[in-house]
């Protein structure tokens, strides 16, 4: 019986470093223009009262629930809900604040706002 030696396994070896004569310059580099920012009204009162009941609605209603006030399914129905109406009113109200952000009042009207 004969055996062959075993075939050495190839390794990895790191190429010689040999820096180019005449480096080409990248292209240019085409940045986009940015996106103008428009002044916004801040939140309503209403937006926040919303974005407040929508945040606190599941964890109130789950404890409701694990206290024995009110049943598991009707706890998940109103939280359910009552957090996709508020959540669709709060985008609605956002979307027409926004939309009405170019239409800032004067400086002497803004005293109003604040």
């Amino acid at each position: 019986m004969s055996s062959q030696p075993p075939e050495p396994e190839p390794q990895w070896q790191q190429p010689a470093f040999r820096p180019e004569e005449n480096p080409e310059a990248p292209p240019p580099v085409v940045v986009p223009p940015a996106e103008v920012v428009r002044p916004t009204l801040p939140p309503s009162g209403l937006e926040t009262a919303l974005a407040t009941a929508s945040g606190l609605v599941w964890p109130v209603l789950i404890l409701l629930a694990i206290m024995g006030y009110i049943g598991w399914w009707p706890a998940v129905m109103i939280a359910l809900i009552t957090n996709v109406v508020a959540e669709n009113v709060r985008k609605h109200l956002r979307q027409r604040r926004r939309a009405l952000g170019s239409q800032l009042p004067d400086e002497n009207d803004r005293r109003e706002l604040r």
